[in-house]
């Protein structure tokens, strides 16, 4: 086989692959004699039907299969001897079988030449994130709080936020009844009270006690049954029939070992080290932003146009569809349109520039990869890992997550090599 690359200009380039006649005669040969110990033919023994009936019967599928056998093949081994890194679609532009041989000629674009920044060149935010007291004492009480009881309201007792009441009473409009309340629950501070703010509601109950009277005048939520009456002002008129509060559970051995810990102390480093990691992971996840943010705009990345037209247009069409689903005009419509042009650019460039990273970090996927990501994503929306891996293999997308992993695989890899130099640096 012979490789001839021949540079097209604007980031394309031309590939032509040849095969003698006796390369592709004996790559023939080979499959023909293949398809003589695979096939079944009636009078024939497996494996004993003869070379000239396969010929006969075959020979057309078996040169079909031998020319894209070595398409395939030549492609994958030019582009690597000649360090090409296609990006988008291969185009065959001709195909030709004179004189018995096979000359194979496709085109497509390349990834472009870019220059990336060395970890020294680059830094990250780094903040404090240790645990304070503060934060661990707010994490128990909400513990506390959630493995608390619900129970009625003590004597003397007057009502407060997140009490939860039971109320009877009329509402009124225009000085007639349109509705009657009884037994009507009502959680304070959580949600608007017939159109009635948190807040206000929340000063409003306040100081009142079991078995008192509360009215007061609101405008009517659009909500409001009877519908006729919605967005209207309204008299309401309501006696608390009861009430009754979550106390917390008190934090102590035995809150401790309800939840699975020896003892409060033990409860206390838990809840401690499962924040911190907490408060690591956001600060790396921060991090990681931040350097690709940093990386892109280092780099000067030229989009290849074809490529680079392809998704402009499926940009476009997206952007249509979201401006009619939303009825968007004027001014908003074309933000959607350049807002959808903008990001189509940066996607691109930022495939093409976390391509080059992972090549250039030797950043390799492998099957470990690709479980564990399917394993995290069955543990997020609780279906059975082998499904996911299914329909990953059936939708075609195994691949575009093999990418994305490989991706993230390089940013993370670069972020701990400049927080490493970092260090170094701090150290010396």
């Amino acid at each position: 086989m012979q490789a001839t690359v021949t540079d097209a200009g604007n980031l394309r380039t031309t590939l032509t692959i040849a095969y003698t006649a006796q390369e592709v005669a004996s790559r023939r040969a080979a499959a023909l004699k293949q398809l003589s110990q695979e096939v079944k033919l009636p009078g024939f023994r497996p494996g004993k039907v003869s070379t000239s009936l396969v010929e006969k019967r075959y020979g057309e599928a078996a040169t079909s299969h031998t020319i894209e056998q070595l398409s395939d093949e030549g492609l994958k081994k030019a582009v690597a001897e000649n360090k090409l890194h296609p990006i988008g679609q291969i185009t065959t532009d001709s195909v030709d079988r004179s004189s018995g041989g096979l000359t194979i000629v496709v085109s497509f674009e390349v990834r472009p030449a870019i220059t990336l920044p060395e970890a020294k060149d680059l830094s990250v935010t780094r903040e404090s994130v240790a645990v304070a007291d503060a934060e661990l004492d707010e994490q128990l009480k909400g513990l506390c709080r959630r493995a608390g009881t619900m129970g009625a309201l003590h004597d003397g007792e007057t009502i407060v936020e997140d009490d939860s009441i039971t109320v009877s009473g009329t509402i009124s409009v225009d000085g007639a009844e349109v509705r009657k309340l009884h037994d009507f629950n009502h959680l304070v501070g959580g949600y608007p009270f017939f159109g009635k703010a948190p807040a206000d509601v929340v000063a409003l109950l306040k100081d009142k006690k079991v078995g008192e009277a509360v009215t007061f005048t609101t405008t009517l939520p659009a909500s409001f049954t009877p519908a006729e009456h919605a967005n209207k002002e309204g008299a309401v008129a309501i006696t608390i029939q009861a009430a009754n509060r979550l106390r917390a559970a008190e934090a102590n051995d035995d809150l401790a070992k309800k939840v699975g810990a020896p003892s409060l102390d033990a409860l206390k480093e838990m809840m401690k080290v499962r924040l911190q990691a907490t408060k690591d992971n956001s600060q790396r996840t921060k991090q990681v932003n931040e350097l690709t943010e940093q990386l892109l705009a280092k780099v000067d990345c030229p989009l290849p146009p074809t490529l680079l037209a392809a998704s402009l247009k499926d940009a476009a069409e997206n952007a249509e569809r979201t401006i009619t689903g939303q009825n968007l005009t004027g001014e908003a419509a074309d933000k959607a349109r350049a807002d959808a042009k903008t990001e189509a650019e940066a996607s691109l460039k930022r495939f093409i520039v976390l391509d080059a990273l992972a090549e250039k970090l030797n950043i390799q996927v492998d099957r470990q990869d690709l479980e564990d990501q399917i394993r995290m994503a069955s543990g997020q929306t609780g279906r059975k890992p082998e499904e996911i891996a299914k329909q990953l293999q059936t939708s075609g997308r195994t691949q575009q997550v093999v990418h994305e992993i490989r991706e993230a695989k390089a940013i993370e890899t670069l972020l701990d090599l400049v927080l490493g130099g970092e260090t170094a640096t701090a150290k010396g």
